[in-house]
């Protein structure tokens, strides 16, 4: 089923006493997060729009200060919370590319028809992006080419080369 808002990112640890934050980026490339200016964040189920006043690289991901953020308290408080745009706001992608968002909840077959479980979610390894299927016991599937034969959305189903 796809939903009206993707998960883009996520806010990590206060960074010093300004109000920045830590950001961890799930586009591709990383700097696309700063593509989307409408973030908004799932606090206690209210989703709260928020604005970037400032960032900059910081090793392998970002800091970010937001908007009305202005210490290390009120950063705090937004630690883990996950950064979501309006899906609509996306670029279409070509046939046969996915967002892993439409991945989660698939339910995944082999080429024998056995049912392996469903798609709990997604991590790279940078080789590759791997999936996790769980059903009788967690699996661990390479998102490859040579081994994801299928996928149909619309039977929310995927087919693999895998025992």
């Amino acid at each position: 089923m796809r939903t009206h808002k993707i998960v883009i990112g996520r806010l990590g640890n206060a960074h010093g006493i300004r109000g920045f934050l830590h950001l961890f980026s799930f586009t591709e490339p990383a700097d696309n997060i700063f593509q989307y200016p409408h973030w908004q964040l799932d606090i206690d189920g209210q989703l709260k729009s928020i604005e970037v006043s400032k960032h900059q690289s910081h090793g392998n991901h970002f800091i970010v200060q937001l908007k009305n953020v202005d210490d290390c308290d009120q950063a705090s408080m937004l630690k883990n919370h996950d950064i979501l745009v309006e899906r609509n706001t996306l670029p279409n992608l070509k046939k046969g590319q996915y967002y892993w968002a439409d991945l989660i909840g698939l339910t995944v077959k082999n080429r024998q028809n056995e049912t392996l479980g469903v798609i709990d979610h997604l991590f790279e390894t940078g080789a590759n992006d791997v999936i996790v299927v769980k059903g009788t016991k967690e699996i661990l599937i390479p998102y490859l080419p040579h081994i994801i034969k299928s996928v149909d959305l619309q039977k929310q189903q995927m087919i693999v080369d895998w025992e």
